[in-house]
Parts: structure tokens; C-alpha cells; sequence
């Protein structure tokens, strides 16, 4: 169980268009509650939500992997958060291959958090959906895949918060098609060690006689080495 938290910040379920996303691509289009991105060859498409700045948060998107791939380490998709525009934002990609990473984009700059890294929580037939997460506390950011933590790092929250989007680029010598589905934002949620801090307190004592009481997508070229997956 993913996005937890008690208030829900945002959520869409794609089963109309929000003008806040600038869906203007003919590589993307929204059908049956899905986000559709068919990116150009060694091309990837960001899609950045420019309605809402999130600081404090638990983001969760489902990315369908391609049904067709013929180079599963060339092509990813993911959640992009903190972002402060198409050129300075933070994303967590995964691969078909079955290879995550954490990287921001800062002023044209790639900057490899936690570089390509092999997980075997990542479902990788054709056409599987993986459940994205990621939370945000503080300087602090929490990846999940499947529910299952991929890795806690530190990193530059923007002030005042960031935009979130998704993002999902083709191999270089043909077009993949990425399907993103349930985004959804959330607060934090309550750690259960500090979910009963305060209990009720004890009734007052009676006389004895008296009983107890009974939560617009941008062409953005490829990520240098972005399909180049750790040797194994």
C-alpha cells in the first residue's frame, strides 16, 4: 500500500484533461484513465503539472512498461518531483531491464544520485505495472518500488516546494510506449511507532457505587548514458 498519508494533496485518474499539465504533444495523449507517451527515438517527453508546488510529500504513479522493447536498457520512464521547470527537477527511472535510478537535472547538468542499480522488486514482463513512490521529507528523499524501499538520499528541497510530472524516453533506433495511471499526492504518513503518542486519557475516578464508562509535456533530449545499465 503506497501514498498513506491522511490528507490527500492531489490526485488524478486521467479520466479527463487537466489544462494544468499542457497535454500539447502528439507523442502523448490521455485514453481510458491513462497517460499515454510515445516518445521519438532517443527522445524523451516531460510532462511537468504547473498547477500545485509540493513540499513535505508522498507521490505515487503506476508506469506500464512497453509491450514492445528491443534494447530494455535504452528506455525508462518515472515520477519527476521537485521541479522548478524543464531544465531543474529531480526523477526516479526504471528500466525494463529491471534497473532503477535516482537523478536531477540541474541547469542542462545530470547529476547520477544513485546511479543505475539492479532491483528485483521491478516487474519486468511486457506490459507489467510497477507502483512508483516517492516521499518527501525535508532534504530527504524516500524511493520505493512496489512498496519495497529502493533507497533513502539526501537532496536540495526548492524553497517554497516543487512541481511533479513524469517522464519516459525511447530507445535510440525506435518508439516506445510508456503508460502512466493513479497519480496520487499525499502528507506524510504517521509512522505507527508515533501514531498513539497522546492516548486518551484516564477517565476520572467515581464514587464506587457508580460504573466505569464504555489524500505542456516538453521534448527533452536523452539523458547522456541514460541506457547504459551497470555491467553485471
Amino acid at each position: 500500500m503506497a501514498c498513506q498519508g491522511q490528507k490527500t494533496l492531489f490526485s488524478d485518474t486521467f479520466r479527463e484533461v487537466d489544462a494544468s499539465w499542457g497535454l500539447d504533444s502528439p507523442d502523448v495523449s490521455v485514453e481510458e484513465g491513462k497517460v499515454k507517451v510515445k516518445a521519438q527515438p532517443d527522445i524523451s517527453n516531460l510532462l511537468i503539472y504547473k498547477g500545485l508546488l509540493f513540499g513535505d510529500a508522498d507521490l505515487c504513479l503506476s508506469v506500464r512498461m512497453p509491450n514492445t522493447v528491443s534494447n530494455s536498457d535504452s528506455t525508462m520512464a518515472g515520477p519527476i518531483f521537485w521541479a522548478q521547470g524543464y531544465d531543474d527537477y529531480y526523477m526516479f527511472m526504471v528500466t525494463p531491464s529491471g534497473y532503477a535510478e535516482l537523478t536531477r537535472k540541474v541547469k542542462g547538468k545530470w547529476i547520477d544520485i544513485i546511479p543505475w542499480r539492479q532491483d528485483t522488486n521491478i516487474k519486468r514482463d511486457p506490459g507489467s505495472t510497477n507502483l512508483l513512490e516517492v516521499m518527501t521529507s525535508g532534504e530527504t528523499i524516500t524511493a520505493m518500488i512496489n512498496g519495497v524501499k529502493f533507497e533513502s538520499v539526501k537532496g536540495q528541497s526548492p524553497e517554497g516546494g516543487g512541481q511533479i510530472g513524469m517522464r519516459a524516453q525511447s530507445e535510440k533506433d525506435q518508439v516506445n510506449t510508456w503508460k502512466f495511471s493513479n497519480l496520487k499526492v499525499t502528507d506524510l504518513p504517521v509512522p505507527a511507532s508515533t501514531a498513539a503518542v497522546n492516548p486518551p486519557a484516564p477517565a476520572a475516578l467515581q464514587p464506587e457505587t457508580t460504573p466505569p464508562a464504555s489524500t505542456r509535456p516538453a521534448a527533452d533530449p536523452a539523458k547522456p548514458g541514460s541506457g547504459q545499465a551497470p555491467a553485471q
